[in-house]
């Protein structure tokens, strides 16, 4: 791990070294042009004065002049071509950092996901995320996001959290149909609203418990989480056969060795089937209203095998995002309400009956008020069915208060507070600090902001 880290940081070092002089060798150049053209305009003006008082023919005079507009002319589009170019060298591919860091206060001893490393009251740097992302050409874009990630205190794991080219047509054809476009790669799967998202542009500091207790996590919600797969995705709109209503259709083929929802009897495949519909509508520029529904299944979920000889894996969701934004103060108001449903079919051994199916559900809701163009205020409820024979069940609620000075520093603090029928979560308490930094190019604003 440590040599890894120590590559990352040579790699880093040396490309931030080279675009530094890189760059001071392009506006050395253009410093060198724009004197060139002040001494040109110099010239060109005495030249002017010269032929009230000197005996120069008038047509050379003119040539004269020409020429020199024809040099200075030569000159700045030489300046304007190299300003061009330097901008995009600068960020070639376009470079994002974000540095998200957060720390918690708790009124009882808190363990990871795996019940092995404590991680209550403490600070963290959760992760640092590298986003490298370049048009290819004019057909396919490319994306690289490594994450550096937090193992719950025992030390740090690299990951590439998303890296894949997406292909948006090709030359044969002049667009391409339904506006498809194909994703080859490994990316967070299209599976609901939340799981698309990564931590530093959630809405709360730690993730819905059905995200990471049904998708997949490796030290719980309070860490990265959810469901990113090696595979294919293709994404294109239905016909419009709804007046001002758009329809989005996501289709995936994934590595489904890698989905959360446990499962006590292996499918032995290695694919899984990831479909996501998303209608959208926005009335008036002003409120704006999705809904979706999403599936996964891998194994024999489309068999009508008997319990004991199937050996299938599912899960549906159901999502909904509600933003309002007023034509007036649209800076400074906004409300944004949402939220989501999974239900679950996993394969589990009971000591009694055998091998029998399981079906957990789980959702979660939250509302998020804009006060000003810089304070949201927010809340969200969870209640979950844990993914086990007892299904035992989880509630939370938190609040938050998330200071967005720009999209490059937010602070947040929140606190919230579970019940649970397992007693080592049971009652327990969390205040909650984030804190994220953002440098390199301007990045996408999350949802939930309204800029």
């Amino acid at each position: 791990m440590k040599l890894k880290l120590f590559f990352i940081v040579v790699l880093l070092i040396i490309g931030t070294t080279q675009l530094l002089f890189s760059q001071t060798d392009v506006e050395a150049q253009l410093q060198q042009l724009r004197n060139e053209i002040t001494q040109l305009r110099s010239q060109l003006d005495s030249l002017k004065n010269q032929t009230t008082s000197e005996s120069f023919g008038e047509s050379d005079v003119e040539r004269l002049e020409e020429r020199l507009d024809e040099r200075i002319q030569e000159l700045e589009k030489k300046i304007d071509a190299g300003s061009r170019a330097s901008s995009s060298t600068i960020l070639n591919p376009r470079t994002t950092a974000f540095i998200n860091l957060a720390a918690r206060y708790d009124n009882k001893s808190v363990l990871d996901y795996e019940g092995v490393a404590e991680i209550s009251n403490r600070p963290y740097l959760r992760s640092l995320e590298l986003d490298f992302r370049q048009a290819v050409d004019p057909y396919a874009d490319a994306v690289a996001i490594i994450a550096i990630e937090d193992e719950a205190g025992t030390g740090y794991a690299v990951e590439p959290e998303e890296v894949y080219g997406v292909i948006k047509r090709l030359p044969l054809l002049e667009s391409a149909p339904l506006g498809l476009k194909v994703k080859m790669g490994q990316f967070r799967a299209p599976f609901g609203v939340s799981n698309k998202i990564h931590m530093h542009d959630l809405p709360w500091t730690t993730r819905p418990l059905i995200v990471s207790k049904y998708l997949g996590t490796e030290h719980g919600d309070f860490f990265e989480s959810g469901f990113n797969p090696v595979g294919v995705d293709f994404d294109f709109f239905l016909p419009n056969f709804l007046t001002d209503v758009t329809k989005e259709v996501n289709f995936s083929i994934v590595r489904g060795e890698e989905f959360g929802l446990p499962s006590d009897i292996s499918t032995d495949k290695t694919l899984g089937y990831v479909g996501h519909l998303n209608i959208s509508k926005d009335w008036d520029n002003e409120h704006l209203l999705n809904l979706g529904l999403s599936f996964y299944g891998e194994g024999n979920f489309l068999s009508n095998k008997g319990i004991t000889e199937a050996d299938d894996k599912s899960l549906l969701g159901i999502d909904f995002t509600y933003k309002w934004a007023p034509a007036e103060n649209r800076e400074s108001k906004s409300l944004v309400l949402g939220g989501e449903f999974m239900q679950g079919s996993q394969l589990l051994t009971d000591s009694v009956k055998g091998i029998t199916r399981n079906n957990p559900f789980g959702w979660y809701g939250y509302v998020q008020y804009q006060t000003s163009s810089w304070l949201y205020l927010g809340a969200r409820y969870d209640w979950l069915e844990e993914p086990t024979l007892e299904k035992p069940v989880t509630q939370s609620f938190a609040a938050y208060a998330s200071y967005y000075t720009s999209e490059y520093f937010r602070l947040r603090l929140g606190y919230e507070q579970r019940w649970s029928d397992i007693e080592q979560v049971n009652a327990l308490g969390s205040l909650l600090f984030e804190v994220n930094f953002v440098f390199g190019s301007h990045p996408t604003e999350p949802y939930w902001v309204n800029r």
